[in-house]
């Protein structure tokens, strides 16, 4: 039975270590929570010249991807009238590092930071997609899709990729990360894109914005449209293309060996993190977050709790960081974390000085807050053995 306990501890202390990991690549809200008096100011001068801004963008950039629509997808001349939308819509595209003149790659990889990847890339090297479901139904038709069949009917993608290549040069854009992050850190690719050919070129693509409340491109629970109309709102987006080279040995590689190059590849060239998070584990932060948000949060209980577990931290902190969690157990392993090492030594279980030990277990309180302390030192010490298992800096 111990035993048993012991292991639902670290499990649960592991989910909260990877939750934790999650937080800091997604983005829970379009706006920062740091609101201050400036930024309301600037909020209320800037709103309506965005949105009369955004409402002329739509007009003109739907009119155009019609356009797009009906030119000839090899046509060059529509990888720059391309380019010339984007920069109508604010999207000035940049491609620092263009591909080779010479090459044909029949799959491109790239990482996935927002609703406009795809379109970000063909202007460079014309491209069809597959998974273009997460994207406006306008837009999906721009750039090309060869699997629009009901999602219960569709075969797998490498299947419809393959037989695409039987039949036609234009090449594939996957986004092995299968979902949008922050910009922070490169998730773990899918590898089933390394296995469609070996012929593959892998790109980078870094988007920066330009606005004075700085709205975050994408967030948890956005969908494709609005960030498609919160792109039109900001007044300019600056978005680096890079195309990289992969090494002579890239064919002898397995797809999944392709896929951990490729991840190496694209963060080393942003001088950001390789993940070892899937969009799997996004996916399951979020419903946790669903959760959390679903059922009513007594603060103030919450903040006892917390403090009867690390009666040295200030009370401020601890609320500061419920605020955000609404969770007792991803706030300890918080301040945990960043607390001074002063602190964490004084947090250490000291035994009671009550007459015999069995009088711990017979006062509830004091045998809760054992608990308490005990589940703290757990996650701690799985957050240690995590750190180094996979050699993570978490150096503030």
């Amino acid at each position: 039975m111990a035993s048993v306990t012991a292991e639902s501890k670290s499990e649960s202390s592991s989910k909260s270590e990877q939750s934790a990991d999650v937080k800091l690549y997604v983005h829970e809200q379009r706006f920062p929570d740091d609101w201050t008096f400036l930024r309301v100011i600037l909020f209320i001068v800037a709103f309506p010249l965005c949105l009369v801004l955004g409402v002329i963008r739509l007009f003109i950039g739907l009119q155009a991807l019609v356009i797009l629509c009906l030119m000839p997808k090899r046509l060059k001349l529509r990888r720059y009238f391309l380019r010339l939308v984007l920069m109508l819509i604010g999207v000035f595209v940049n491609i620092q590092k263009p591909p080779s003149p010479d090459s044909k790659p029949s799959v491109i990889v790239c990482n996935h930071v927002s609703v406009l990847d795809r379109l970000i890339i063909e202007c460079s090297l014309v491209c069809s997609t597959l998974s273009v479901r997460d994207i406006p139904l306008l837009i999906r038709l721009v750039i090309g899709s060869l699997d629009l069949t009901p999602r219960h009917e569709a075969p797998p993608p490498t299947t419809v990729a393959k037989a695409h290549l039987e039949t036609s040069d234009v090449a594939i854009l996957t986004l092995p990360e299968q979902i949008m992050t922050n910009g922070k850190g490169v998730l773990k690719f899918a590898s089933w894109p390394f296995s469609i050919s070996s012929n593959v070129q892998v790109a980078c693509i870094e988007v920066q914005r330009m606005h004075v409340l700085a709205p975050n491109l994408t967030h948890l629970f956005s969908s494709p449209i609005g960030d498609f109309f919160w792109t039109l709102f900001c007044p300019a987006h600056w978005a680096n293309v890079r195309y990289l080279t992969i090494g002579e040995d890239w064919k002898e590689k397995t797809p999944e060996q392709r896929a951990l190059h490729a991840q190496a590849l694209i963060s080393s060239e942003l001088e950001i993190s390789a993940l070892k998070l899937t969009c799997h584990d996004v996916n399951e932060y979020k419903k946790s977050v669903v959760k959390q948000r679903a059922k009513p949060v007594d603060i103030d209980s919450l903040v006892r709790q917390v403090i009867e577990v690390l009666p040295n931290i200030p009370e401020s902190e601890i609320r500061a960081d419920l605020m955000r969690t609404k969770d007792t157990t991803q706030t300890i392993y918080n301040l945990v974390r960043t607390a001074p090492k002063e602190i964490k030594k004084a947090q250490k279980p000291t035994p009671p000085k009550s007459s015999g030990q069995g009088s711990l277990f017979k006062d509830p309180v004091a045998r809760a807050n054992m608990l308490e302390l005990k589940k703290a030192e757990l996650i701690a010490d799985g957050r240690r053995r995590y750190i180094e298992k996979h050699g993570l800096d978490v150096t503030p």
